[in-house]
């Protein structure tokens, strides 16, 4: 077959187009199993909020209950607002370090997106 042979450019386009599908098959098998990691990884985070939030909740009512009938008998309504400011104040710092970590936890299909980068770079001309 000469360079110039119909057959041999088809062969070649057979040939590109198996490397790229070949290509694409791989990177959505590794968003598929990004995407099974993140799922597995919130699923835990709700759970663990959940039990958190569950064991949390029944431990805090009891202590402020306690606490507030304590400062009631103390120093009446300037004790029962003091708690309360001060309770918010907490659930306000807790729901920033929540946030935080969201924000600072590894970015979802950082991988895939990464693969995705190498691919653009090898396929631009160099400059």
């Amino acid at each position: 077959m000469s360079e110039h042979d119909p057959d041999s450019w088809i062969a070649s386009v057979r040939r590109l187009a198996n490397s790229m599908l070949g290509l694409a098959r791989t990177r959505v098998k590794l968003f598929s199993l990004e995407l099974q990691e993140e799922k597995l990884r919130t699923i835990n985070l709700a759970v663990l909020l959940c039990l958190a939030l569950a064991l949390g909740a029944t431990g805090l009512l009891v202590a402020i209950g306690t606490l507030a009938w304590y400062l009631w008998q103390v120093s009446g309504y300037a004790g029962l607002v003091g708690l309360a400011v001060a309770l918010l104040i907490a659930a306000a710092g807790i729901v920033w370090r929540l946030r935080r970590e969201i924000v600072r936890g590894p970015a979802p299909f950082s991988a895939t997106v990464a693969e995705f980068q190498k691919d653009l770079e090898w396929v631009r001309p160099n400059r």
